[in-house]
């Protein structure tokens, strides 16, 4: 196996996710629970509250729901790098290609598949790969996708904006609390997402922030590297009043 991938350097990059437990248990299966462990929080609970702060619902997760393995709340960066560094270790680091962006991929009748790449940064060929099988997971702007179906058209959007951020806090509610608040075209969902941050006695806070802002429209064009404006996030929720969560943390927000 040969793993190629578009950007020059693997960054621990992102905010939160929550690996359920059937996710859980492949990741054990493949020897990396340990290592999810020191980076995550095993998520006891999901609660629901009104956006006055007013509980609604609460019910267990993972572990304390009687599965045989966790619900992990971790950081999308480190769970890469622990992906990452498996890779390396069982692949070797010669098979995997960083600086290779997919650009056209094709087969001829009866052989071998092939792709052709670039390196992004200088747009210059990097050269061209036979194998037996291509295994795409080059994302929403997928040139393999977009090759086999040239007329499905752009990604469907439901219309709801989202804005990602992590904050550094104190601990809230069990510790190991999810929380949603709100309804579908409003909505916030947080969590802990950080083992060494628990470990020092605070928490790093993944919080989402939901609202539909658009309906019938084509989805705008996904960009990891946009950064949202404050004022964007702040007006529509300003009402959102969480007592348990008021402090004065630091703010990071992707």
């Amino acid at each position: 196996m040969e793993v190629y991938e578009s950007t020059s350097t693997v960054n621990e990059l992102g905010v939160g996710i929550n690996v359920l437990p059937h996710a859980v248990r492949e990741l054990t299966e493949l020897g990396l629970l340990e290592d999810l462990y020191r980076i995550g929080i095993p998520t006891a609970e999901l609660v629901y509250y009104t956006r006055h702060g007013q509980r609604i619902w609460g019910e267990p997760r993972g572990l304390a729901a009687g599965y045989r393995w966790p619900q992990l709340s971790v950081h999308r960066g480190e769970l890469l790098g622990v992906l990452y560094r498996a890779a390396l270790d069982r692949l070797g680091p010669e098979r995997v290609h960083t600086g290779h962006h997919l650009v056209r991929f094709g087969q001829e009748e009866g052989g071998p598949v092939w792709g052709e790449f670039v390196d992004r940064a200088t747009n210059t060929s990097v050269g061209r790969v036979e194998a037996g099988l291509l295994v795409a997971c080059d994302g929403v702007h997928s040139v393999v996708r977009r090759t086999l179906y040239p007329d499905e058209g752009p990604p469907r959007w439901n219309g709801i904006t989202m804005w990602r951020a992590l904050t550094v806090g104190e601990p809230f509610l069990s510790g190991r609390t999810m929380m949603m608040a709100g309804h579908f075209r409003r909505r916030m969902v947080i969590y802990p997402i950080s083992r060494r941050h628990e470990d020092q006695g605070r928490a790093l806070i993944n919080w989402v922030a939901e609202l539909k802002t658009a309906d019938d429209q084509p989805m705008p064009r996904q960009d990891w590297e946009h950064t949202a404006r404050l004022e964007d996030v702040l007006e529509p929720f300003a009402s959102y009043a969480f007592d348990f969560l008021n402090s004065r943390p630091s703010l990071s927000v992707r």
